[in-house]
């Protein structure tokens, strides 16, 4: 089967499900949700921030009210995700209408015996308060956006217990209450889909962006989404998901897999950059203002009197498991007194690392090379070429580096740096980023495995096109769908912020020529140069696409003015340089327009408008230049 054909099979499948779903199943919600929302609609002058802490409280009426504001903004072009947004688009009245008609249709809704829905409902809203609470320290998404995202993020549960009553509560039961993605796996074998793929169709029926689809899609499994490109927003929001469930299910009283929950919050801790005492605090908060949560839900799981040591839990889950891979770890010697002291250091935590030759790097784990000040030569030639997926993970240790020399190494690919001092304490760390990048590399090469045999499950395939609708196959740079999609996320993330964003457009110069005098294949290796000059010149947080046939954008989140200049002539510098086109020998330049986000831009199209007359004013001057968009 080809991929168009699986992919044609893969959509049919969602259609089916979302009609099968709408036919047969009815989200039902806590007692007092909707009498609470009534009372207050009833008032003369009605509270709106009381009224959406009430409606926000539920799940399935947070999903109605989202799919029925989305679909009457068919023209907007951010989709709306929080209850604030969508009670000032509908209008109270038009809320007050859809109450009651839930209220209505909840009264016949039959409940299934043995789904613990007062356990659902606790767990949905714990965890939404969780990650909003976060989210306000952490800084990176809105507070009451990801409110939303996490109470519906498993939602698919009460659609398949709708759907399949008793026969989805048998299951449920079967499975031992320490196993973690268990009920996953069962799910699919039994009915051809698991409950993260169902939330994340209902919500993208409900009209929640992509990121938010993909986020939920891999809540279970955050570091999918690693081997995908640019996807770093969609792992946060899921990790960050991931946290908000293990911290929901560690504060319920009665809880067989606590300490697995201590385990998930740990895990995912450290990747969102929290510390335990934060982490501590946010326990502690959520069981003090629980209680009038649970009076207006009126069917809520007990939750814990007081925080428990979840540390001490969280240490136990640690324990190795005694079928772990070993770490291969060895040492390359630049600095012969720096290896001696590295030695060392490994032999008092009772390891033996090798002594290896620049051949056998490919096969380590983990590299520790003892650097000197010209490191930056002596990697270029010996460590040029290792896969960044399946090489090792590199740590240089010697003199303390400036931030340039830092710079131009990590761009070559080390992962860690450390000074000879700190050293000692801190080569637990990187043992330990070392043991996660070979169990990564493990799932990553069993799943190619899978993947080329056909063996794997159809939601595993569906993550992949998911991907691929939104990945340029040529390039493999993000394409124009996403493009848009994410320019409209980060115009919203830099206006409720007040953050700097910028926007290049490029297209190369006398491209139609290339093609003509060399053909359409020179032409593609063309394009594919180019996006790999566009990937390796992009930082961290950029994002670059392929909108066109010959035209690319790159997305710089808080990017100022100046910078993107810089950036932009850099990469301009560069695509018209004659070493970069030696095996090819086209004439090969580009033309560049940028812009920054200033006060006087309503949206960001304005932007994007931009860039195109700074894209324009750069093919006038005569190409092969950048220029910054100056208003007149």
């Amino acid at each position: 089967m080809s991929q168009d054909e699986l992919g044609k099979t893969v959509a049919t499948r969602n259609i089916d499900w979302l009609s099968q779903y709408r036919q047969g199943g009815k989200l039902p919600s806590p007692k007092g949700v909707y009498l609470e929302a009534l009372r207050l609609l009833e008032q003369e002058e009605v509270d709106n921030r009381e009224l959406v802490r009430v409606l926000q409280s539920d799940p399935a009426t947070n999903a109605r009210l989202l799919q029925l504001a989305n679909v009457s903004i068919r023209t907007r072009s951010r989709p709306i995700v929080a209850v604030s947004d969508a009670i000032l688009v509908l209008g109270q009245a038009q809320i007050k209408r859809l109450i009651l008609a839930l209220a209505l249709i909840q009264s016949t809704t039959p409940r299934v015996s043995g789904f613990d829905y007062a356990k659902f409902w606790t767990v949905s809203l714990l965890s939404a308060l969780a990650v909003q609470a976060l989210s306000e320290q952490l800084g990176q998404v809105n507070a009451d956006e990801i409110f939303v995202v996490a109470l519906l993020a498993n939602v698919g549960e009460l659609a398949l217990v709708s759907l399949f009553s008793e026969s989805y509560v048998e299951l449920r039961g079967t499975v031992p209450p320490s196993e973690g993605n268990a009920l996953l796996q069962m799910e699919r074998q039994q009915y051809g889909i698991d409950h993260d793929e169902l939330s994340s169709l209902l919500v993208e029926e409900w009209g929640l962006p992509m990121v938010f689809v993909e986020a939920i899609f891999h809540q279970a499994q955050p570091e999918e989404l690693s081997s995908f490109p640019d996807a770093g927003r969609s792992l946060f929001l899921a990790r960050l998901l991931r946290f908000g469930l293990g911290m929901a299910e560690f504060c319920l009283r009665d809880n067989p897999r606590r300490s697995a929950s201590a385990a998930q919050m740990a895990e995912e801790m450290i990747k969102l950059g929290l510390d335990t005492v934060r982490v501590r605090e946010q326990v502690s908060r959520l069981l003090l203002a629980w209680p009038q949560w649970q009076g207006l839900l009126q069917e809520a799981a007990p939750l814990l009197a007081e925080p428990l040591d979840w540390e001490l839990l969280m240490d136990r889950e640690r324990t190795p498991a005694s079928d772990s891979s070993p770490l291969r770890v060895a040492c390359l010697a630049m600095d012969n007194d720096v290896t001696d002291e590295c030695m060392e250091v490994f032999s008092r935590l009772g390891l033996s690392p090798l002594m290896a030759e620049v051949s056998d790097t490919a096969s380590l784990d983990l590299l520790v090379v003892a650097y000197q000040q010209n490191a930056r030569e002596w990697i270029t030639t010996n460590l040029r070429g290792l896969d960044p997926v399946l090489g090792p993970y590199i740590l240089l240790v010697g003199d303390t580096l400036d931030a340039q020399s830092e710079s131009e190494l990590f761009r070559l690919g080390i992962d860690a740096y450390e000074p000879r001092s700190s050293f000692p304490e801190n080569l637990r760390k990187h043992l330990q980023l070392a043991q996660r990048r070979l169990e990564a590399r493990q799932k990553y090469l069993h799943r190619q495995e899978r993947m080329r045999k056909f063996t794997g499950s159809l939601a595993d395939v569906n993550r992949d096109l998911r991907q691929a609708a939104l990945t340029d196959p040529l390039t493999h740079l993000r394409n124009r769908r996403y493009a848009d999609e994410r320019l409209a996320q980060e115009w919203s993330i830099a206006e409720r912020h007040d953050k700097h964003l910028a926007l290049m457009l490029l297209d190369l110069d006398n491209f139609k020529l290339i093609n003509d005098t060399h053909g359409h294949d020179v032409g593609d290796e063309v394009l594919q140069r180019v996006s790999s000059i566009l990937d390796a010149f992009a930082r961290h947080q950029d994002i670059p696409c392929r909108v066109g046939g010959d035209e690319f954008l790159i997305i710089c989140p808080d990017t100022d003015a100046q910078g993107v200049q810089v950036l932009a002539r850099r990469i301009c510098s560069q695509l018209a340089a004659a070493d970069t086109w030696t095996d090819l020998q086209p004439d090969v330049s580009v033309s560049i327009g940028a812009a920054s986000r200033d006060a006087r831009m309503a949206s960001a199209k304005d932007l994007l408008q931009a860039a195109d007359h700074a894209l324009f004013e750069a093919k006038r001057l005569g190409r092969n230049q950048a220029v910054l968009f100056a208003r007149s």
